[in-house]
């Protein structure tokens, strides 16, 4: 009990079944989605985009502070280590 439904493909009228005309409907469907995410996506990372002249700002403060965490964090990372790990992490940064 195929059922068959009329479709336009290229300009020109098929008969296909209702199947592949559901088919080709939700690829189109998703298609149309995809191109609006896409669309949505260039739209959103114009906004995001770093000015060249950004990179060359310094923040002396907040990069001390940051520097600071990131090395309380390793210390406490490697505290946890066991003593092998230690000293295998310490062969590998002597190198």
């Amino acid at each position: 009990m195929n059922d068959y439904v009329v479709i336009i493909y290229n300009g020109e009228q098929v008969s296909v079944p209702k199947e592949v005309a559901d088919f080709l409907e939700q690829d189109r469907k998703r298609q149309q989605a995809q191109d609006k995410q896409d669309a949505r996506h260039l739209s959103k990372s114009e906004f995001e985009t770093v000015l060249s002249g950004m990179e060359c700002v310094k923040r002396p403060g907040e990069d001390a502070v940051l520097r600071n965490l990131r090395l309380e964090n390793l210390r406490g990372a490697i505290a946890e280590l066991d003593v092998q790990g230690q000293n295998l992490l310490s062969l590998r940064i002597q190198r």
